[in-house]
């Protein structure tokens, strides 16, 4: 029985430093592998940073310039012509939805805020329209929907294409 315990006391005194040194061995390297990962990522991300900031700044720019171009005041001064307040309506909307789904593929480069900002500020408009639409007769000119929709967008205490504009804006500083 002596001779046991002895022949196992000999097993620990070789089998638990060699545990020690495995252990520790195994977790330097599994640490030194995750900072290697981490490294490659962070390389990786920058060496990308300069290729994919101009492409982003870009999508900002062409969504600010959407939001431009469906403002009522650009709208209505570059749809404006000589047709009934029904074809008016209908050319205003088909403007705007023209305008959306050529800009569409840009959210992929900017965060959820901003695109739902900006979609809110293309579905309010589009109910604006239509309300206005509402208060004029199909048949009069262009120019009293024009007005209509002119007047109701300036009560507007809270402008959506003003909020989808100042959310892109704050967006674009963060990049900075």
């Amino acid at each position: 029985m002596d001779g046991n315990i002895n022949s196992f006391y000999e097993i620990l005194k070789i089998t638990l430093p060699a545990l020690v040194v495995f252990l520790t061995a195994y977790f330097l390297f599994r640490d030194m592998l995750e900072n290697n990962r981490r490294q490659r990522e962070f390389e990786f991300r920058i060496e990308n940073q300069g290729q994919v900031t101009p492409i982003r700044l870009q999508a900002y720019e062409r969504l600010t310039m959407f939001l431009e171009r469906i403002s009522p005041q650009s709208l209505l001064t570059r749809t404006l012509s000589d047709i009934s307040a029904a074809r008016f309506h209908y050319e205003l909307l088909k403007q705007i939805r023209q305008e959306y789904e050529h800009n569409l593929s840009q959210q992929i480069y900017v965060s959820v805020p901003a695109w739902e900002a900006l979609r809110g500020a293309k579905e309010s408009l589009i109910m604006l329209i239509n309300k206005a639409a509402d208060e004029v007769k199909k048949d009069e000119p262009a120019i009293s929907l024009s007005n209509k929709i002119f007047q109701m967008y300036m009560e507007q205490e809270d402008q959506p294409v003003a909020i989808a504009l100042a959310e892109l804006k704050k967006e674009v500083r963060k990049l900075f």
